[in-house]
């Protein structure tokens, strides 16, 4: 059993402006900042001490795990490609309300399914699980407590992988709202069927712990 805390990278400009930022790299803002402050403290509050921290290589994931790093000096800071963010192709960069007005078919009564979304030359929720399952199992099977550092919508797709669901079509494109800054997923096992087919699975052992302490069941 691994106990996984899961870190949203810090806010950008354009994940205010509610814009697809895919795999673009882009720095953290001062929004941002705040958050990586507040992620520190949780983890000092909760006294969670990770034996690693995982992320990609690019902002704003890497410049939040890289200050998260900093206030873990146990914790050992794992770059790898395959935790790069959902690839978007044409559409990062586009907001989320003028992609659903020009490909409306799409997301209309969540006809299509939330992980086989596409945009046009980039790839689909379902895609990156496959890609981050080899990394994220592996991780799973070295360390007791490690985080993930990562932006939306790969946070997305880590957390319902971990809880064995998929996300709301809506979510393909800039992830699932009203999630928390920091979640700490018990799991035993990355895995990806649920998420990938659709199974309805509840894992009663997972649990979600807020940044302001309060807690609820997957």
């Amino acid at each position: 059993m691994s106990t996984v805390v899961l870190i949203r990278a810090g806010c950008t400009d354009y994940d205010e402006q509610h814009r697809l930022l895919g795999t673009l790299d882009m720095p953290v803002n001062q929004k941002g900042q705040e958050q990586i402050r507040e992620a520190i403290r949780f983890l000092q509050d909760q006294k969670i001490k990770l034996e690693a921290i995982y992320t990609s290589p690019e902002d704003p994931a890497c410049e939040t795990a890289r200050a998260i790093a900093e206030s873990q000096p146990t914790a050992k800071l794992r770059e790898a490609e395959e935790l790069r963010n959902v690839n978007q192709g044409l559409w990062q960069g586009l907001t989320e309300s003028d992609i659903v007005k020009r490909f409306p078919k799409l997301f209309r009564n969540n006809r299509e399914s939330s992980v086989s979304i596409c945009p046009p030359e980039g790839e689909t929720l379902s895609d990156a699980c496959q890609r981050l399952s080899r990394a994220l199992t592996r991780a799973m099977r070295k360390h007791r407590v490690f985080a993930v550092v990562a932006p939306e919508p790969l946070a997305t797709v880590i957390r319902c992988t971990l809880q064995q669901r998929q996300p709301r079509t809506a979510a393909c494109l800039c992830g699932e709202e009203k999630t928390e800054l920091i979640q700490v997923i018990q799991s035993s096992a990355f895995d990806s069927a649920p998420f990938l087919n659709g199974d309805s699975a509840v894992v009663a052992m997972d649990a979600i712990i807020s940044p302001t302490g309060g807690q609820e069941n997957a």
